[in-house]
């Protein structure tokens, strides 16, 4: 079924795509007509913030990405190695360094004004806006002056995007890589030495923050571009290409060589295990894709952006607005490319379409443009949104006051069942008044647009996520915290694992995670030695055992743990310390299997 999805699908979209009623001509499209609402730079600035900064801070590493994650970060800040992404001693090789450098010195400049994960953690909002800057580029580009205010709008509303963007996450460098690298094939054919200089840097980017994937799609799609559309077969698109190549080629291939240098095989292991090897499945690192994954995913991952998309489009085969195909195409291709890679990848995750967005945002804009005056059914849809608001403020105050007071107790008994067991009611007026801020700011924007456009549909809808993740992100975050940290875990071991330390006797450990470890190290400055990968760990009368749903190594059996932990709420998952008589080689039965992989989440 995947490789049926392959290049004559490709090709069959790119002829599709010749089809629409799409001008090809490459002086631009600020001479198309199109009505948008204009939006002042100051108000577009103060909707960003609002969106942008509630959940940024506030909060510890939470699980499980932004914990590893800032485990490297923090390896970096302490080290100065940039070279080698090291976790509690162990090098780390799924993914190039550039978001955990970035993030490292934003740790070192605020470190001292917020705690080492919240300076970290504004690292994400930095590649947001980088993002959000490439995605404006390429819409003024393509709709000309004042598309890019609301390409940015219609990013920040995709249903997927609130929650990522505001964690300590690798893909947002790619996204903001990806945005740029789509904006200089957008600029290339009018302005070959910005186009150039802007594919360049954003191949450089997403190669340093995921590897081969991303800047592979955009050099697909940049040879592609050409084959199917002659406003690319030009001087100036070569001159673009080449510039680009020169500028994106040499921060790549310094850290590659540097690695390499260091260690042929860590090379080896992040060129074709971290690369290859989880496209096609033999590296067994992610969770693995399930049918149709991306079909059921990018409905609400991406939405609205996809059906203001889709409609665009067919407005465009029907010959109601026109659009200049050499400025969309680079979004059009790289879209259907790097879709058509998902596809077929082994591994599959939610977080892997990040990169989609952008190109999607970009052509959603072709379901804003009018050439007529709006409907009631427009008017009826941002009325559905404007209810749609005033439920969701309403379940999120009752739940806020819930968790902040414990009444009323049926909604505070729900609320607390699993994530939140053990969550002590606490009020938080900061909180509050901050939750306060953007509501009275949504309610003085939304009327801002007029409502009977699909402009003022997608206003309304970014107002309603900006108010939605406002409210989650301050009524919620101390409950939310408390349920997604490892801060109780580790704390509350450290006594027991301060005597092997104190005595200089080493601790093993089995199954336990890449999170794990990270916060281990961070809470506690323990790094145990793991079975699963050094020999000298067997050598050790100390034993940390992360189980999950009970598993237990049969040594153990008959031993009493010195201490037990596990994160509030969380029954399945359990740290355990045990200290051993003799060391875990002369125990561990011959007929139990030596550990690999920690047992599947």
């Amino acid at each position: 079924m995947r490789r049926a999805c392959g290049p004559g699908f490709l090709f069959f979209v790119i002829e599709r795509m010749r089809s629409l009623n799409l001008s090809s001509s490459s002086r631009g499209s600020n001479e198309l007509p199109h009505r948008l609402p204009a939006i002042p730079a100051w108000l577009l600035l103060v909707l960003v913030l609002a969106w942008l900064l509630p959940g940024l801070i506030g909060h510890e590493p939470w699980k499980p990405d932004e914990a590893y994650t800032f485990g490297l970060i923090e390896h970096i800040a302490k080290t100065g190695d940039w070279v080698v992404p090291t976790l509690a001693g162990e090098p780390f090789m799924e993914k190039p360094p550039i978001f955990f450098i970035s993030a490292a010195w934003v740790l070192q400049a605020f470190g001292g004004v917020f705690s080492p994960p919240d300076a970290a953690r504004l690292t994400a909002g930095c590649w947001m806006l980088l993002a959000m800057l490439g995605t404006a580029l390429s819409a003024r580009r393509i709709f000309g002056q004042g598309a890019g205010r609301w390409a940015v709008l219609l990013l920040l509303g995709c249903l997927g995007l609130p929650l990522r963007a505001h964690q300590m996450l690798t893909d947002l460098a790619l996204l903001a890589g990806i945005a740029w690298g789509i904006c200089g094939l957008t600029w290339a054919p009018v302005r070959p030495l910005a186009g150039g200089l802007m594919l360049g840097l954003g191949g450089a980017v997403a190669f340093l923050a995921k590897g081969l994937l991303g800047p592979g799609c955009l050099g697909l799609t940049a040879v592609l571009l050409p084959v199917f559309l002659p406003s690319f077969r030009t001087g100036r698109y070569a001159l673009a290409f080449v510039l680009a190549f020169v500028v994106g080629a040499p921060l790549p291939a310094l850290w590659m060589n540097q690695l390499y240098v260091r260690d042929p095989a860590l090379f080896q292991l992040w060129f074709s295990t971290n690369n290859f090897g989880r496209f096609n499945g033999t590296a067994h690192l992610g969770p693995e894709a399930t049918r149709f994954f991306y079909l059921k995913t990018l409905p609400w991952y991406a939405f609205p952006a996809w059906p203001l998309a889709a409609w665009g489009l067919w407005r465009a085969w029907r010959g109601q607005i026109q659009v200049s195909l050499t400025a969309i195409a680079p979004a059009l291709l790289f879209f259907v490319i790097n879709s058509l890679v998902l596809v077929l990848a082994a591994d599959a995750r939610e977080l892997y379409a990040m990169p989609l967005l952008a190109p999607l945002a970009l052509t959603a804009l072709t379901g804003l443009v009018m050439h007529r005056e709006g409907s009631r059914r427009w008017a009826g849809v941002s009325v559905l949104v404007m209810v749609l608001a005033v439920i969701l403020l309403a379940c999120a105050l009752i739940s806020g006051y819930a968790l902040a007071t414990g009444t009323p107790h049926a909604v505070e008994a729900l609320l607390t069942r699993k994530t939140f067991a053990g969550w002590t009611p606490a009020w938080s007026p900061g909180h509050w008044l901050a939750c306060a801020v953007i509501v009275i700011l949504v309610l003085l924007l939304w009327p801002r647009v007029p409502r009977n456009t699909p402009a003022g549909f997608a206003w309304r809808w970014v107002l309603l996520i900006t108010l939605t993740w406002g409210a989650i992100a301050t009524l919620w975050l101390p409950a939310l915290d408390f349920g997604m940290r490892y801060r109780e875990v580790f704390v509350a071991l450290k006594p027991a694992l301060d005597k092997p330390v104190a005595e200089n006797e080493c601790i093993a450990s089995v199954w336990l995670g890449e999170p794990q470890r990270a916060l281990l190290d961070y809470y506690d400055g323990v790094r145990t030695r793991r079975l699963e990968t050094m020999p000298d760990a067997w050598s050790c009368h100390w034993l940390l055992v992360q189980s999950r749903r009970g598993q237990m190594p049969a040594l153990v059996n008959g031993v009493q743990p010195v201490a037990v932990s596990n994160r509030p709420g969380d029954d399945t998952e359990r740290y355990m310390l045990y200290h051993l008589a003799q060391d875990v080689r002369t125990l561990w039965p011959a007929s139990e299997p030596l550990p690999g992989k920690a047992p599947a989440k």
